[in-house]
């Protein structure tokens, strides 16, 4: 009865589609069930004898040895390390470490690490995270992801003492080409100003410091045919507005959509952080206002906010 209880203990084990380390008193490898552990992207072929930290990768050899310090000071607690394979077969796939410390537990003494492949999970998780944060028509950020960036600039161009510029775009007469065009050639339009926008923009018009955006941060389509710009690390206000004239020269260029030639123009409201908002909010209702006086100058254009 034994024996066959062990081989079916055994065999729960070989056939688990987790891989199970289990480290001793002195926190080396004495069991594993697999020998080959560059299968759930670790470097090491055979951990038996090691420490987990000797056969992780160096970049998260710290962090293990962190996590493993609390195994041992919290025993009741189950502890979870997740991290992404780095070995060429499994770059790419994400795993989690789940440790039990049974160090008090006479059938086992020591501690038990579940290791298991969460590719898929966190794959759905990025996904999901990235059609929060970005516009699944143009690729572009989404209004509240664009805002949460705009508070960090504000806040870094405030403790800097910095000038940056939030921009609002408006295309000109959209409706009128909706209607004529159906949406869905609308749709095609539309990404194609977004990617023109996007492409206009440079590194340096984005946040110094180590702290630059992609493209795609600095930019939101905010819903219909609005666009939100944001420009950092300006030497003076004025050089938004040259930022404002790459935008307008790339925009008017001439689309073809379903065989049509259309020509669309922009409409662009510029605010300047210290003085026409000292909040992301305030700056957008700035350049809002600012955007109006351009349609009022004949659109095609851009202004600068100008308090009344």
């Amino acid at each position: 009865m034994n024996i066959r209880g062990e081989q079916f203990y055994r065999a729960l084990v070989e056939h688990s589609s987790d891989a199970i380390l289990v480290l001793g008193a002195d926190l080396k490898v004495f069991f594993s069930t697999l020998q080959d552990l560059r299968l759930v992207g670790l470097p090491k072929v055979n951990p038996l004898g090691t420490t987990l930290p000797e056969y992780a990768s160096e970049e998260f050899r710290d962090d293990m040895a962190n996590w493993l310090t609390r195994v041992i000071d919290q025993p009741d607690d189950d502890h979870r390390f997740e991290f992404e394979g780095r070995q060429r077969v499994e770059r790419g796939r994400h795993f989690v470490a789940i440790a039990t410390n049974l160090r008090a537990h006479p059938a086992v003494q020591g501690i038990v690490i579940n290791i298991r492949n969460v590719t898929e999970r966190k794959l759905a998780e990025m996904e999901a995270r990235h059609y929060a944060m970005y516009d699944s028509l143009t690729g572009l950020a989404r209004r509240e992801f664009f805002s949460q960036m705009t508070r960090r600039a504000v806040a870094h161009a405030n403790r800097h003492k910095e000038v940056l510029s939030l921009m609002f775009v408006d295309l000109d007469g959209f409706k009128e080409v909706n209607d004529a065009l159906g949406h869905a050639a609308g749709d095609r339009l539309l990404k194609e100003v977004g990617a023109r926008l996007r492409d206009t923009l440079r590194e340096d018009d984005s946040l110094g410091r180590g702290q630059l955006l992609e493209n795609e941060d600095r930019i939101a389509r905010l819903g219909g045919d609005e666009f939100t710009v944001l420009l950092t690390k300006l030497t003076m206000p004025e050089n938004a507005g040259l930022v404002a004239q790459r935008m307008l020269d790339a925009v008017a260029a001439p689309y073809v959509v379903d065989g049509q030639e259309v020509v669309v123009t922009i409409s662009i409201g510029i605010a300047v952080f210290p003085q026409d908002g000292s909040t992301s909010e305030a700056l957008l209702k700035s350049a809002d206002l600012a955007m109006y006086a351009a349609k009022k100058e004949g659109k095609n254009t851009y202004r600068y906010h100008s308090p009344l």
